[in-house]
Protein backbone atom coordinates (compact mmCIF):
# COMPACT_ATOMS: atom_id res chain seq x y z
CA UNK A 1 0.00 0.00 0.00
CA UNK A 2 1.27 3.46 -0.87
CA UNK A 3 2.25 5.66 2.04
CA UNK A 4 0.41 8.94 2.19
CA UNK A 5 2.43 12.16 2.06
CA UNK A 6 -0.40 13.96 3.83
CA UNK A 7 -3.12 16.31 2.68
CA UNK A 8 -2.89 19.45 0.56
CA UNK A 9 -5.36 22.09 -0.58
CA UNK A 10 -6.44 21.89 -4.20
CA UNK A 11 -8.62 24.38 -6.03
CA UNK A 12 -11.48 22.87 -7.99
CA UNK A 13 -14.21 24.47 -10.03
CA UNK A 14 -17.61 24.80 -8.41
CA UNK A 15 -20.53 23.62 -10.60
CA UNK A 16 -21.70 26.35 -12.95
CA UNK A 17 -24.06 26.92 -15.85
CA UNK A 18 -21.94 29.76 -17.26
CA UNK A 19 -19.60 29.35 -20.20
CA UNK A 20 -16.18 29.47 -18.56
CA UNK A 21 -13.74 32.08 -19.82
CA UNK A 22 -10.18 33.00 -18.93
CA UNK A 23 -8.65 36.13 -20.43
CA UNK A 24 -4.92 36.31 -21.10
CA UNK A 25 -5.11 40.10 -20.85
CA UNK A 26 -7.12 42.60 -18.83
CA UNK A 27 -10.74 41.75 -19.76
CA UNK A 28 -13.13 44.34 -21.15
CA UNK A 29 -15.17 46.53 -18.82
CA UNK A 30 -13.08 45.63 -15.79
CA UNK A 31 -14.32 42.05 -15.56
CA UNK A 32 -12.57 39.13 -13.90
CA UNK A 33 -9.75 37.31 -15.66
CA UNK A 34 -11.53 34.03 -14.83
CA UNK A 35 -15.29 33.93 -14.40
CA UNK A 36 -15.51 30.60 -12.60
CA UNK A 37 -15.76 30.09 -8.87
CA UNK A 38 -13.18 27.88 -7.18
CA UNK A 39 -13.40 25.98 -3.94
CA UNK A 40 -10.50 24.51 -1.98
CA UNK A 41 -10.61 20.82 -1.05
CA UNK A 42 -8.25 18.89 1.19
CA UNK A 43 -6.89 16.05 -0.90
CA UNK A 44 -4.64 13.19 0.11
CA UNK A 45 -1.51 12.99 -1.98
CA UNK A 46 0.92 10.14 -2.52
CA UNK A 47 4.59 9.81 -3.38
CA UNK A 48 4.70 8.81 -7.04
CA UNK A 49 8.19 7.38 -6.47
CA UNK A 50 6.62 4.70 -4.25
CA UNK A 51 4.30 3.28 -6.92
CA UNK A 52 5.21 -0.43 -7.05
CA UNK A 53 5.15 -0.56 -10.83
CA UNK A 54 6.52 2.89 -11.75
CA UNK A 55 3.91 5.10 -13.37
CA UNK A 56 3.98 5.29 -17.16
CA UNK A 57 2.20 7.32 -19.79
CA UNK A 58 -0.08 4.38 -20.50
CA UNK A 59 -0.80 3.38 -16.89
CA UNK A 60 -1.24 6.69 -15.05
CA UNK A 61 -0.91 9.30 -17.77
CA UNK A 62 2.47 10.54 -16.52
CA UNK A 63 6.03 9.28 -16.20
CA UNK A 64 9.24 10.52 -14.60
CA UNK A 65 12.42 10.31 -16.65
CA UNK A 66 16.02 10.95 -15.66
CA UNK A 67 17.06 13.25 -18.47
CA UNK A 68 19.94 15.67 -17.77
CA UNK A 69 20.16 18.60 -20.16
CA UNK A 70 23.17 20.32 -21.67
CA UNK A 71 21.32 23.61 -21.23
CA UNK A 72 23.36 25.91 -19.02
CA UNK A 73 20.72 28.64 -18.66
CA UNK A 74 17.06 27.77 -19.13
CA UNK A 75 16.16 31.46 -19.14
CA UNK A 76 18.00 32.05 -22.42
CA UNK A 77 15.85 31.25 -25.46
CA UNK A 78 18.85 30.52 -27.68
CA UNK A 79 20.10 27.99 -25.16
CA UNK A 80 16.71 26.29 -25.19
CA UNK A 81 16.66 26.12 -28.97
CA UNK A 82 20.21 24.82 -29.13
CA UNK A 83 19.95 22.12 -26.48
CA UNK A 84 16.71 21.69 -24.56
CA UNK A 85 14.20 21.61 -27.40
CA UNK A 86 16.05 18.98 -29.47
CA UNK A 87 16.81 16.94 -26.32
CA UNK A 88 13.12 16.95 -25.43
CA UNK A 89 12.05 16.01 -28.93
CA UNK A 90 14.48 13.07 -28.89
CA UNK A 91 13.14 11.95 -25.50
CA UNK A 92 9.59 11.86 -26.85
CA UNK A 93 10.73 9.87 -29.87
CA UNK A 94 12.45 7.33 -27.64
CA UNK A 95 9.52 7.03 -25.23
CA UNK A 96 6.71 6.80 -27.77
CA UNK A 97 8.16 5.48 -31.01
CA UNK A 98 6.81 8.48 -32.89
CA UNK A 99 8.24 9.23 -36.33
CA UNK A 100 8.73 12.91 -35.59
CA UNK A 101 8.28 15.36 -32.73
CA UNK A 102 8.71 19.08 -32.27
CA UNK A 103 8.41 21.57 -29.44
CA UNK A 104 5.81 24.20 -30.23
CA UNK A 105 5.40 26.03 -26.93
CA UNK A 106 7.35 26.68 -23.75
CA UNK A 107 6.56 28.49 -20.51
CA UNK A 108 8.94 29.58 -17.78
CA UNK A 109 7.61 30.04 -14.25
CA UNK A 110 9.09 31.60 -11.16
CA UNK A 111 7.28 31.94 -7.87
CA UNK A 112 7.68 35.35 -6.28
CA UNK A 113 9.88 35.57 -3.20
CA UNK A 114 6.86 36.38 -1.02
CA UNK A 115 5.22 33.15 -2.26
CA UNK A 116 1.72 34.38 -3.08
CA UNK A 117 -1.09 31.99 -2.34
CA UNK A 118 -1.73 29.30 -4.94
CA UNK A 119 -5.38 30.27 -5.19
CA UNK A 120 -5.82 29.59 -8.91
CA UNK A 121 -7.34 33.00 -9.57
CA UNK A 122 -4.30 35.19 -10.11
CA UNK A 123 -1.17 34.55 -12.07
CA UNK A 124 0.21 36.37 -15.03
CA UNK A 125 0.54 35.86 -18.75
CA UNK A 126 3.74 37.90 -18.84
CA UNK A 127 7.11 36.46 -19.89
CA UNK A 128 7.60 34.82 -16.48
CA UNK A 129 4.48 33.44 -14.85
CA UNK A 130 3.50 32.29 -11.39
CA UNK A 131 2.69 28.60 -10.80
CA UNK A 132 -0.94 27.68 -11.57
CA UNK A 133 -2.79 26.65 -8.41
CA UNK A 134 -5.94 25.33 -10.10
CA UNK A 135 -6.79 21.76 -11.14
CA UNK A 136 -6.89 21.77 -14.93
CA UNK A 137 -5.97 19.99 -18.16
CA UNK A 138 -4.48 21.85 -21.10
CA UNK A 139 -6.44 20.53 -24.11
CA UNK A 140 -10.00 19.45 -24.83
CA UNK A 141 -11.61 17.39 -27.60
CA UNK A 142 -12.07 20.70 -29.43
CA UNK A 143 -8.80 22.53 -28.79
CA UNK A 144 -6.55 19.51 -29.31
CA UNK A 145 -7.43 18.98 -32.98
CA UNK A 146 -7.63 22.75 -33.57
CA UNK A 147 -4.10 23.24 -32.23
CA UNK A 148 -2.75 20.36 -34.29
CA UNK A 149 -4.36 21.74 -37.45
CA UNK A 150 -2.84 25.13 -36.76
CA UNK A 151 0.63 23.68 -36.17
CA UNK A 152 0.51 21.59 -39.34
CA UNK A 153 -0.99 24.38 -41.44
CA UNK A 154 -4.09 22.32 -42.23
CA UNK A 155 -7.39 24.10 -42.82
CA UNK A 156 -10.60 23.23 -41.00
CA UNK A 157 -11.99 21.35 -43.98
CA UNK A 158 -8.82 19.46 -44.88
CA UNK A 159 -8.39 15.85 -43.85
CA UNK A 160 -6.42 15.27 -40.62
CA UNK A 161 -5.44 11.78 -39.50
CA UNK A 162 -5.81 12.33 -35.77
CA UNK A 163 -4.86 8.77 -34.87
CA UNK A 164 -1.30 9.68 -35.83
CA UNK A 165 -1.13 12.75 -33.57
CA UNK A 166 -0.44 13.29 -29.88
CA UNK A 167 0.51 16.23 -27.66
CA UNK A 168 2.75 15.72 -24.61
CA UNK A 169 3.75 17.98 -21.76
CA UNK A 170 7.25 18.01 -20.26
CA UNK A 171 7.67 19.66 -16.87
CA UNK A 172 11.01 20.27 -15.17
CA UNK A 173 12.12 22.32 -12.15
CA UNK A 174 15.20 24.39 -12.92
CA UNK A 175 16.28 25.33 -9.40
CA UNK A 176 19.87 24.46 -8.59
CA UNK A 177 18.75 22.34 -5.63
CA UNK A 178 16.03 19.67 -5.49
CA UNK A 179 12.61 21.30 -5.62
CA UNK A 180 10.99 22.01 -2.25
CA UNK A 181 8.44 24.68 -3.20
CA UNK A 182 5.17 24.42 -5.20
CA UNK A 183 5.77 21.02 -6.85
CA UNK A 184 3.56 19.75 -9.65
CA UNK A 185 0.80 17.34 -8.61
CA UNK A 186 -0.84 15.06 -11.17
CA UNK A 187 -4.05 13.05 -11.04
CA UNK A 188 -3.98 9.48 -12.29
CA UNK A 189 -5.96 9.76 -15.50
CA UNK A 190 -7.96 6.59 -14.80
CA UNK A 191 -9.38 8.19 -11.64
CA UNK A 192 -10.97 11.12 -13.51
CA UNK A 193 -14.53 10.83 -14.83
CA UNK A 194 -15.53 12.63 -18.04
CA UNK A 195 -18.23 14.54 -16.17
CA UNK A 196 -15.58 16.09 -13.91
CA UNK A 197 -14.22 18.17 -16.80
CA UNK A 198 -15.66 21.51 -17.90
CA UNK A 199 -14.42 23.38 -21.01
CA UNK A 200 -12.80 26.74 -20.26
CA UNK A 201 -12.34 29.21 -23.12
CA UNK A 202 -8.86 30.80 -23.13
CA UNK A 203 -9.18 34.18 -24.78
CA UNK A 204 -6.10 35.66 -26.42
CA UNK A 205 -5.91 38.92 -28.32
CA UNK A 206 -5.92 37.09 -31.65
CA UNK A 207 -7.44 33.66 -31.01
CA UNK A 208 -9.48 31.52 -28.64
CA UNK A 209 -8.18 28.28 -27.12
CA UNK A 210 -9.79 25.90 -24.66
CA UNK A 211 -8.69 23.95 -21.59
CA UNK A 212 -10.53 21.89 -18.99
CA UNK A 213 -11.32 23.08 -15.50
CA UNK A 214 -12.14 20.21 -13.15
CA UNK A 215 -14.89 19.76 -10.59
CA UNK A 216 -14.15 17.85 -7.43
CA UNK A 217 -14.54 14.09 -7.30
CA UNK A 218 -13.53 12.03 -4.25
CA UNK A 219 -12.19 9.32 -6.55
CA UNK A 220 -9.38 11.48 -7.91
CA UNK A 221 -6.00 9.97 -7.04
CA UNK A 222 -3.21 12.53 -6.63
CA UNK A 223 0.57 12.06 -6.82
CA UNK A 224 3.77 14.09 -6.88
CA UNK A 225 7.50 13.43 -7.11
CA UNK A 226 9.20 14.76 -3.95
CA UNK A 227 12.62 16.41 -4.25
CA UNK A 228 12.49 16.50 -8.03
CA UNK A 229 15.78 17.70 -9.50
CA UNK A 230 16.49 19.64 -12.67
CA UNK A 231 17.85 16.38 -14.14
CA UNK A 232 14.37 14.86 -13.88
CA UNK A 233 11.45 15.64 -16.17
CA UNK A 234 7.80 14.65 -15.84
CA UNK A 235 6.30 13.64 -19.18
CA UNK A 236 2.50 13.51 -19.34
CA UNK A 237 -0.37 13.33 -21.80
CA UNK A 238 -2.06 16.47 -23.06
CA UNK A 239 -3.97 15.00 -25.99
CA UNK A 240 -4.18 11.59 -27.66
CA UNK A 241 -5.66 11.58 -31.15
CA UNK A 242 -5.56 7.77 -31.42
CA UNK A 243 -7.83 7.41 -28.38
CA UNK A 244 -10.19 9.98 -29.88
CA UNK A 245 -10.52 7.90 -33.07
CA UNK A 246 -10.64 4.42 -31.53
CA UNK A 247 -13.34 4.97 -28.95
CA UNK A 248 -15.32 7.55 -27.02
CA UNK A 249 -12.51 10.00 -26.28
CA UNK A 250 -14.23 11.28 -23.15
CA UNK A 251 -14.03 7.78 -21.65
CA UNK A 252 -10.48 6.86 -22.64
CA UNK A 253 -8.96 10.34 -22.53
CA UNK A 254 -5.36 9.88 -21.38
CA UNK A 255 -4.95 13.47 -20.22
CA UNK A 256 -3.44 13.82 -16.73
CA UNK A 257 -5.02 16.79 -14.87
CA UNK A 258 -2.51 18.71 -12.81
CA UNK A 259 -1.94 21.67 -10.49
CA UNK A 260 0.76 23.35 -8.44
CA UNK A 261 0.49 22.57 -4.72
CA UNK A 262 2.11 23.59 -1.50
CA UNK A 263 4.70 20.99 -0.56
CA UNK A 264 3.11 18.56 1.95
CA UNK A 265 6.64 17.87 3.20
CA UNK A 266 6.96 21.28 4.76
CA UNK A 267 10.42 22.78 4.30
CA UNK A 268 11.21 26.07 6.01
CA UNK A 269 12.72 28.81 3.86
CA UNK A 270 12.38 26.73 0.71
CA UNK A 271 13.77 28.36 -2.40
CA UNK A 272 10.87 29.60 -4.58
CA UNK A 273 10.09 27.29 -7.44
CA UNK A 274 11.50 27.91 -10.90
CA UNK A 275 10.35 25.64 -13.71
CA UNK A 276 9.97 25.18 -17.43
CA UNK A 277 7.22 23.35 -19.26
CA UNK A 278 7.12 22.34 -22.90
CA UNK A 279 4.40 21.19 -25.23
CA UNK A 280 5.47 18.73 -27.89
CA UNK A 281 3.53 17.51 -30.92
CA UNK A 282 4.35 13.94 -31.90
CA UNK A 283 3.43 12.38 -35.25
CA UNK A 284 3.22 8.62 -35.72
Amino acid sequence: MLKSCGFVSMNYLEPTTEVLKTYTYDPPEGGHRFNGKLNSYRKEIFNARDIKEPSTLNSYGFELKHSPSKTSNFWEVEELKKHYFPESEELILQMTGAKSAFVFDHTLRRRSADKPELDGMGGSFSAVREPVGRVHADYTVTSGPERIRSLLGIGDNAELDLKKCAIYGLWRPINSNPLQDAPLALAANFSVHPNDKVPNKIIYQDRVGETYALMHNQKHEWYFFPHQTKDEVIVFWHFDGLAMIQSDFEIVNRTAPHTAIENPMLVLNAEPRESIELRVLALF
